[in-house]
């Protein structure tokens, strides 16, 4: 085996044992789409909330697409890439109803696997059909705080 060829298969190895730039060399491969204007958090939070939520402790979420709807409903599709990254994986999504965008918590959104198609998976269905209750509207005359509870910066 020549020198070159020699680093070439150290470095290969190399790449294949470390999931970090295994994950790096993926995310340069196939990159997330853009975020939806407005979202005040990164991207990556909803991500990594995502896959903590479906015990997926070395998944990478990749964004997808977003889709909006009446009632402020907002779906963030993402697709779970499980270790060691390279095989396509399933789509997920994070979804919100009655929180504009620009207060949507990873944490406080609920989430799941798409079955089949986006479009006719029931769950997704589901919240986008009538069968929803009316999001409230606030009292005419009552402030609403914002209360920042990531600390100073």
């Amino acid at each position: 085996m020549t020198r070159h060829r020699r680093w070439l298969v150290v470095l290969t190895l190399l790449i294949l044992a470390h999931p970090a730039a295994l994950l790096g060399l993926v995310r340069l491969a196939l990159p997330e789409a853009p975020a939806p204007a407005g979202l005040a958090r990164p991207i990556a939070e909803f991500g990594s909330t995502l896959a903590s939520q479906l015990d997926r402790p070395l998944a990478y979420a990749r964004f997808m697409r977003a889709e909006t709807g009446p009632d402020r409903l907002t779906v963030l599709f993402f697709e779970l890439r499980s270790y060691p990254f390279v095989l396509p994986g399933e789509l997920a999504y994070l979804v919100s109803r009655c929180a504009p965008l620009e207060a949507l918590d990873p944490r406080g959104m609920g989430g799941g696997i798409v079955q089949g198609d986006p479009a006719t998976d029931d769950e997704l269905e589901y919240l986008r059909s009538d069968a929803q209750e009316p999001c409230p509207e606030p009292a005419p005359g009552v402030l609403r705080l914002a209360i920042d509870r990531r600390g100073p910066s």
